[in-house]
């Protein structure tokens, strides 16, 4: 699926399934190419994220309050999101 910036999106952390899914704003697209590494035996694989920010105060709180995540204020605070752990699209920009 293409996301763009300004796309709202439910995310999963990539810490694990245990932690609430929370939606973000997508602010910034990164992405980084493979590149090789000193050992030819271990490439460096890319990959392709966003700069985001949590857009509801209420999952920042329990975030925040239930798993020790450094979230303090919807829309302001910022985060990186792996593209594979985006879920769906909510709402386009």
């Amino acid at each position: 699926m293409k996301y763009k910036k300004g796309d709202i999106v439910l995310v999963q952390s990539g810490a694990g399934e245990i932690i609430p899914k929370f939606h973000v704003k997508l602010l910034k697209k990164i992405v980084v190419k493979p590149s090789k590494a000193r050992d030819p035996n271990w490439p460096w694989p890319g990959y392709t994220g966003w700069e985001a920010t949590p857009i509801y105060q209420k999952e920042v709180d329990m975030l925040r309050k239930e798993w020790q995540i450094s979230f303090h204020k919807a829309n302001e605070d910022k985060t990186f999101i792996f593209e594979q752990d985006i879920i769906k699209k909510v709402k386009t920009s």
